[in-house]
C-alpha cells in the first residue's frame, strides 16, 4: 500500500525536520536543514510559521507523480484515497541557566524523570552537549532496534550497532571514553541503555582546552561537527525504538513519539570563548531554551534578561522559565511579579505573547546538605573508616537558638565533648571537626561509636581531623601517609571499618577553615547517591507544567496519506 510508505516518511520527518533558526550571522547551516536534505522534498515549517503559537497546523505535503511511474497503467487507473492525518513534531529542549549552581542539573532530572514515564525510557534522548568535569567510563556499542521486513528504507533499516562508521560499528567490545558527571548520573539512574556515553557528552572543555582552541589547535567546524553528529545518533536510536513500538502496536503515548532533552552547561553564553556557547549550540541543534534561575525578583529578571539577550541573538526561541529555590513564605509572590515582569518587558513589538513560566519550585534545604562524599571529594580525602556511609547526609547549617547543632568544631575538653554526645537523640546526625593533636576527642568519638553499638543504639555522626596549623596548633607535613595522626591512632580507625563511624582527613586546613569550607560548599549530584537524586526528582516534578513545555516546543504537522492499490 502506499499508504504506509508515506506514514512512514512523515513520521521520520516529524522527527527530523527541526525548523531553522537565524544562523546567517555566522555562516552555518542549521541543523535541521542538514537533517533534511536526506529525506524527500516538503514543505517545511518556516520561521514565523514555528513562533506562531496558534493552535493552525502546518501543511506537510508530498508529490507522489514519481511513485506513480513506478507502476504499470492499469494499476495507475486503481481508486485513490487521501487522507490527512495531524502528526506532532517535537523540538528538542534545551536547558540552560541564569548562572552556576541555581538548579539547571535538577530541572534536567525532573524533565527526563517525567518524559521517560510518559513516553517510554527507550523513546527519549538526553545529551550534554557541551561539558566540563569529566569521567572516564566504558562504553560499549548499543544496539539499534531494527526491522528485518520494513522494505520500505527507513530509519528501521538501520545499522545494528549507533556509530559513524562501519569500522565504529563492529567494535562491539566498546572502549574507554571521558565523558561529563551528569551525563553518567542520568544514563545510569534513568537506565538509558540506548545511547551511547561518547553521543550524550561529544564536547568537553578540560584544563587548557581554551588556550588549544585560541591558538588554533582545535577546529572550531570540527567541534561542531561532533555534535550534530552526536545529537543524530541520538534522534536515530530513539526514532528507531518508536519506530519499533509503533508497528508493535505498543505505542500509547499520544502523537509525540520522542523527544530529546540537551542539557546545557552554566549561563547561555558559558563556552562562547571556544565558539560552543549554550545559546549558539541550540541553535545548531534547532532547539528551544528553558531558562533555570534563582528565586527573588529584581536579581532573578535582571539575570534572565542578559541570558535573553544571547538567545535573541541566535534566533533561539525561548519555550519557557523555571525559577528555582524559592522561599516557601514568598512563592505566591515570587510567582506573580516576575510573571508581571516577564510579561511586561518580553512581550513582541506587535503583540507575541511572552514566554510562561514553567514551574516555580520552593527550596528544599536537604537538597542543598553535603553528603561525606561531596566533603571527600572538596577535600581530596578518603575516609579511613565508615566508607559505607560515604552518601550519608549532614544539614551543616541548621541551628538550634543561634548554635549550630549539624557541625560541631571541637574546641572543648574531652568531658565536655562526650557529654555533648551522650546528650544527642538517637536520630542526631553531627558532623564534629578538630585537629589531628586532640588524640582525645578522636579516641572520645570512638568509644562513643562502640558503646553505642553495644546497647544497639543507632549512631549517625562522622569527625574531620584537620592538620593545618593556621590556628596556632602546628603545621604538619602533607607527606605523612596519616595526614599527621600517629600511628597508632589512626590503626585504631581503620580497625572500625567500612561499617564503623565515618572519619576522614582534612589536610592542610584549620578546623575553622575547614568549618568555612564545608558550611560554603555546592553540593554536586553523585550517580551513586541514589536518594539525593531520587528526591530531587520527586520534589521538583510536581511544580513543572509539562504539558504547557510540550505546547511550547512543539508544532502541528499535516501529513497527506494517500492509499490506493497497486499489484
Amino acid at each position: 500500500m502506499i499508504r504506509r510508505r508515506l506514514v512512514h516518511a512523515a513520521s521520520n520527518a516529524s522527527i527530523c525536520c527541526t525548523p531553522a533558526s537565524s544562523h546567517s550571522s555566522y555562516g552555518r547551516r542549521p541543523l535541521s536543514t542538514i537533517i533534511s536534505t536526506t529525506l524527500p522534498s516538503h514543505n517545511l515549517p518556516t520561521n514565523s510559521e514555528r513562533n506562531n503559537r496558534s493552535d493552525k497546523p502546518i501543511k506537510f505535503r508530498r508529490r507522489f507523480s514519481s511513485l506513480s511511474n513506478d507502476v504499470d497503467s492499469s494499476n495507475r487507473e486503481a481508486p485513490i484515497a487521501t487522507t490527512t492525518t495531524t502528526i506532532r513534531h517535537q523540538r528538542p529542549i534545551y536547558v540552560a541557566a541564569t548562572r552556576q549552581h541555581v538548579g539547571k542539573t535538577s530541572v534536567s532530572l525532573a524533565l527526563v524523570s517525567h518524559f521517560t514515564k510518559r513516553f517510554g525510557t527507550e523513546n527519549v534522548g538526553y545529551m550534554k552537549a557541551v561539558g566540563q568535569q569529566c569521567l572516564r567510563v566504558w562504553d560499549e556499542p548499543v544496539a539499534v532496534v531494527s526491522d528485518e521486513n520494513d522494505d520500505d528504507g527507513g530509519i528501521g533499516n538501520a545499522s545494528k550497532y549507533n556509530g559513524d562508521s562501519d569500522e565504529e560499528s563492529s567494535q562491539e567490545k566498546g572502549k574507554y571514553v571521558v565523558i561529563d558527571k551528569d551525563v553518567k548520573l542520568i544514563r545510569d539512574h534513568f537506565q538509558m541503555y540506548h545511547l551511547q556515553y561518547s553521543d550524550m557528552s561529544p564536547i568537553l572543555i578540560p584544563r587548557g582546552y581554551t588556550k588549544n582552541y585560541l591558538d588554533g589547535k582545535i577546529d572550531h567546524a570540527g567541534q561542531m561537527a561532533d555534535i550534530r553528529r552526536a545529537y543524530l545518533n541520538i534522534v536515530k536510536s530513539t526514532a528507531a525504538n518508536a519506530e519499533k513500538s509503533r508497528r508493535g502496536g505498543r505505542n500509547d503515548c499520544g502523537s509525540v513519539d520522542t523527544i530529546t532533552i540537551c542539557e546545557g552547561t552554566g549561563h547561555a553564553g558559558v563556552g562562547s570563548v571556544v565558539g560552543a556557547g549554550n545559546a549558539r549550540v541550540a541553535a545548531e541543534l534547532g532547539a528551544d531554551i528553558v531558562l533555570v534561575a534563582n528565586g527573588g525578583l529584581g536579581r532573578a529578571f535582571d539575570e534572565l534578561e542578559l541570558n535573553r539577550s544571547l538567545c535573541l541573538q541566535y534566533g533561539v526561541n525561548i519555550a519557557g522559565v523555571v525559577i528555582n529555590k524559592v522561599q516557601p513564605d514568598k512563592f505566591e509572590q515570587t510567582r506573580d511579579y516576575l510573571t508581571k515582569a516577564i510579561n511586561q518587558m518580553w512581550t513582541g513589538p506587535n503583540g507575541e505573547p511572552a514566554p510562561p513560566i514553567l514551574g516555580v519550585v520552593p527550596d528544599r534545604p536537604y537538597l542543598g546538605c553535603p553528603a561525606l562524599a561531596d566533603v571527600e571529594s572538596h577535600f581530596g580525602s578518603v575516609l579511613l573508616s565508615g566508607s559505607d556511609h560515604r552518601y550519608r547526609h549532614y544539614d551543616v547549617g541548621s541551628n538550634v537558638q543561634g548554635r549550630s547543632i549539624g557541625m560541631s568544631m571541637i574546641t572543648t575538653d574531652l568531658a565536655a565533648f562526650l557529654r555533648t554526645m551522650q546528650r544527642q537523640d538517637e536520630n542526631s546526625r553531627t558532623l564534629f571537626i578538630c585537629h589531628a593533636t586532640r588524640d582525645d576527642v578522636i579516641l572520645g568519638f570512638l568509644g562513643e561509636y562502640r558503646r553505642r553499638t553495644r546497647r544497639g543504639m543507632p549512631f549517625q555522626s562522622a569527625l574531620v581531623v584537620c592538620t593545618g596549623g593556621d590556628d596556632g596548633m602546628g603545621d604538619f607535613d602533607d607527606d605523612d601517609m596519616d595526614g599527621g595522626l600517629c600511628s597508632e591512632v589512626c590503626e585504631m580507625i581503620e580497625d572500625a571499618g567500612p561499617s564503623g563511624p565515618p572519619v576522614l582527613i582534612a589536610s592542610g586546613y584549620s578546623p575553622a577553615e575547614a568549618a568555612k569550607e564545608i558550611r560554603t560548599m555546592t553540593p554536586k549530584f553523585n550517580a551513586n547517591d541514589e536518594r539525593r537524586v531520587t528526591r530531587a526528582t520527586e520534589h521538583y516534578e510536581p511544580y513543572i507544567d509539562f504539558d504547557l513545555l510540550l505546547e511550547r516546543t512543539s508544532t502541528n504537522i499535516e501529513v497527506l496519506d494517500v492509499e490506493g492499490a497497486i499489484a
